[in-house]
């Protein structure tokens, strides 16, 4: 029996499939799908790439200013790679049980419908990620500007640099999957490097003898630590914030080469060596500045270098810095612009934003959409944004998991090539519920309500859409389908999801599972031929 995915057409009006058009004989041509390229190292340092960027770099000091100790900084850092290791695991289980590109908008669409996940798509696709791209922008092009005009850098240059940057990654995203993957395992090497540099800057601090010894001795690791759960929580919250993208594979499961392996392999290979490199940089930041240092510094790795080798040491942590944000940003818009394509192809964004230009086989309208709202973000200041959308992120991975712990609950039977410990799924649960409600405890707990108010904003837009195709539908007559054997034949007389082909080569119906109660209607029946 010939693959599903390589020679069947689905069952949808050739108005309703993205890529698939008449051509001039009155055809209809097979619709583009995204190529499979991606494998295990280039996953991991995609995921790697995405997770890395600015913040390690510049300041790790709302860790250590909450804990107010060495020891508890570093059980925290560890603590997060911990958890966001067990994320990108149960994440797996659900990307290879449905291997869809779109993330958590596929798994909510087809745990609790359409809406919820629709919402997800909305907030992430147009706030979250948009603001959190920006921020890295921001930081690229402000560091840049310093670099080449100091301080006669003015705010137009700043924009101008910003602009910039964001022209050229889309372009690369634009021009081949391939390329700008290449481009993040590229950078991704060099934030190695960059890590390696932070060591050695360590490192010659000790054989100086001007290492701070007091904050690896075990009488006064843990001096000034505070006492208050909360701000250990809140520490948390910053060090889990540089984790973020953790999920980057799941955005692009379509392209990934066997994602049933590669997916979880290459989700565990990338958190891991995420988290070693933490670590391993804040055992430099530790062995060369004091908890008062630590918390001071606003660029702790130029300082890092400054201390251990001077200008020379501070210029190539700069650029260190630099291309690991370029880096960061390039592989989000890579990522994210794949859950919009997602998003429209299920006909939840206008259609024209799931095209796949078969020249470059490349999703061009959602990398456009993406690049313009972030440049929309260049005019506001999307650093005071950070705290609300952080609140909404977690929110959504709430759901998210509990999408996992629904279906075990009603599919347990269900095909999962690969599986977490139950007792793990409802941990995580637990661990996204205290991020969401431990924000509206702190100092900032106007900021976190402020993401939820972009909610009612999503749901007017859904019902305008629905409504919309609904009524367009009405307006038309029944569209015509394209059976496996090139016949057209009318809504009507395409055979149930019941019906099974036989096995003497005919054409029939393979039902496509659903999850929960929700499945995929847009993909009730895929044709196929028995051979």
């Amino acid at each position: 029996m010939a693959s599903t995915s390589e020679t069947s057409p689905l069952l949808r009006s050739t108005e309703e499939v993205p890529g698939l058009e008449d051509d001039s004989c009155g055809t209809v041509n097979k619709p583009v799908k995204m190529q499979r390229t991606v494998g295990v190292l280039a996953g991991a340092a995609i995921l790697f790439g995405n997770c890395v960027g600015a913040g390690i770099f510049i300041s790790p000091r709302g860790v250590y200013e909450k804990t107010g100790s060495a020891a508890g900084g570093m059980i925290v850092w560890a603590v997060a790679g911990l958890i966001s290791t067990l994320c990108t695991l149960a994440y797996a289980e659900l990307g290879t049980m449905m291997q869809e590109s779109g993330g958590e908008f596929v798994y909510i669409k087809n745990t609790y419908g359409k809406y919820p996940a629709f919402l997800f798509s909305f907030c992430n696709a147009f706030l979250i990620k948009p603001a959190m791209l920006t921020v890295g922008v921001l930081t690229f092009a402000d560091y840049m500007a310093a670099l080449i005009w100091g301080d006669g850098a003015t705010f137009v240059m700043v924009k101008s640099i910003g602009a910039s940057v964001i022209v050229f990654l889309a372009v690369l995203n634009v021009l081949s999957s391939k390329l700008i993957v290449k481009f993040c395992s590229f950078i991704s090497i060099f934030k190695l490097v960059v890590v390696f540099f932070l060591l050695v800057c360590g490192f010659a601090i000790v054989i100086r003898g001007k290492q701070h010894k007091e904050n690896f001795k075990p009488a006064t690791a843990f001096k000034n630590a505070s006492s208050n759960p909360t701000d250990y929580g809140l520490a948390f919250y910053f060090s889990a914030f540089s984790y973020t993208s953790w999920n980057s594979l799941n955005f692009m499961t379509e392209e990934l080469k066997s994602p049933t392996e590669t997916l979880p392999r290459a989700g565990m290979l990338g958190v891991t060596a995420v988290t070693v490199s933490y670590l391993l940089a804040n055992i430099s930041y530790l062995l060369l500045f004091s908890m008062s240092g630590i918390i001071d510094s606003k660029t702790i790795a130029m300082d890092s270098g400054y201390l251990a080798f001077g200008r020379v040491g501070e210029l190539f942590m700069c650029i260190g810095l630099l291309l690991s944000v370029l880096g960061c940003v390039g592989g989000g818009i890579l990522c994210v612009s794949r859950n919009i394509q997602s998003t429209a192809e299920d006909g939840q964004f206008p259609a024209w934003m799931s095209r796949i230009n078969p020249t470059f086989n490349t999703p061009i309208p959602a990398i456009l959409v993406l690049s313009t709202t972030t440049m929309m973000y260049l005019f506001v200041d999307p650093f005071a944004l950070i705290p609300c959308l952080g609140t909404m992120e977690w929110y959504f991975y709430m759901i998210t998991f509990s999408c996992l712990l629904y279906l075990r609950y009603t599919e347990p039977k269900n095909y999962r090539p690969f599986k977490i410990p139950i007792v793990v799924g409802v941990f995580l649960f637990l661990v996204t519920v205290a991020c969401v409600v431990l924000p509206l405890f702190s100092s900032d707990r106007y900021s976190a309500l402020m993401g939820f108010i972009t909610l009612p904003l999503a749901t007017v837009f859904y019902l305008a859409k629905h409504y919309y195709n609904k009524f367009s539908r009405s307006s038309y007559p029944a569209a015509t389908m394209v059976s496996a054997n090139s016949s057209v034949v009318s809504n009507s007389s395409v055979v149930s999801n019941s019906s099974v082909g036989s096995d003497k080569g005919g054409v029939g119906s393979l039902p496509v599972p659903s999850y929960g109660s929700h499945g995929n209607t847009q993909k009730e029946s895929i044709v196929f031929k028995n051979g």
